[in-house]
């Protein structure tokens, strides 16, 4: 059995987003329990600071629910499937908090400069292709 070298492996965003695809249906069975704690610990965080909160790579919405109705969360996520059950959970809970969810690259984010006070972004770096693109764009969106 040989080990892949960093080097030699070449992250692709497509087979990311039908891997996501692939998990949108069972996710939350298989992740839920397992990442309850760094959910738990990041949206705390991000209720520290409220106000204007970009959730990237919300996947499922799982968090969602988390969040005080007093933060106007965004949700952002590159996976379709994982946004519509997003969806179907911003309905079945009444989640009149979350204003809005979109298809959307965390390294290329559609929003201007300054634009959120907190950026939440929960094991997400390592499931983008440039880690450093997506961070430098979590800076640029969020007010500092």
């Amino acid at each position: 059995m040989s080990e892949i070298g960093a080097e030699s492996y070449t992250f692709d965003r497509d087979v990311v987003e039908k891997a996501y695809a692939g998990w949108a249906p069972i996710y939350d069975v298989v992740f839920g329990a397992v990442f309850a704690p760094g959910r738990t610990a990041a949206v705390s965080a991000a209720e520290r600071v409220g106000g204007r909160i970009l959730d990237v790579g919300v996947g499922t919405g799982i968090s969602l629910a988390q969040y005080s109705s007093r933060n106007r969360i965004v949700g952002v996520d590159l996976s379709e499937p994982m946004l519509r059950r997003a969806k179907a959970r911003i309905r079945r809970h009444h989640l009149a908090h979350v204003e809005t969810l979109a298809v959307m690259d965390a390294e290329r984010l559609g929003f201007a400069d300054a634009f959120f006070d907190v950026v939440v972004a929960q094991f997400v770096i390592t499931a983008v292709p440039e880690p450093e693109a997506a961070l430098d764009e979590f800076a640029r969106v969020v007010k500092l």
